[in-house]
């Protein structure tokens, strides 16, 4: 398993895990996966970084952030279905937080009805900061 810094030319497959997670935390964005890539490309051409985790020559879990000035936004933590509970998630939190995000905070915005990602990132030892509400 190696973490690296992803590739403009990662956008289509990273689409497709992105794609994954929209189904898997049920959020209603419609895009289908030309968009999806389109948007990618669009992220890592400009304001967005991305690390990837590869396993035998696999991206298996990506986290795609950027840097807000006085933090880090991480809009994105993906593990692909069939490598979860595993600790690749916690791994690539590990390593970003020692060798990438060692100066600010970082924040993320969570579906509040997405328990299972609540409770992980509440475990790694994120706390709420604001409730965004929506109607």
């Amino acid at each position: 398993m190696e973490i690296v810094k992803a590739e403009l030319t990662d956008a289509d497959v990273l689409a497709k895990l992105n794609k994954h997670l929209i189904e898997d935390e049920r959020h209603p964005n419609p895009m289908d996966i030309a968009e999806l890539t389109e948007r990618m490309r669009a992220w890592l051409a400009t304001d967005y970084i991305c690390y990837i985790v590869r396993k035998n020559g696999h991206i298996i879990a990506y986290c795609l952030y950027r840097d807000d000035g006085g933090h880090y936004y991480m809009r994105q933590l993906y593990v692909d279905r069939t490598h979860r509970r595993k600790g690749i998630a916690t791994q690539l939190l590990d390593w970003l937080y020692e060798n990438v995000w060692t100066d600010k905070k970082v924040r993320l915005d969570v579906l509040a009805h997405n328990e299972d990602a609540v409770a992980f990132y509440k475990r790694y030892g994120f706390r709420v900061g604001v409730y965004r509400m929506e109607r």
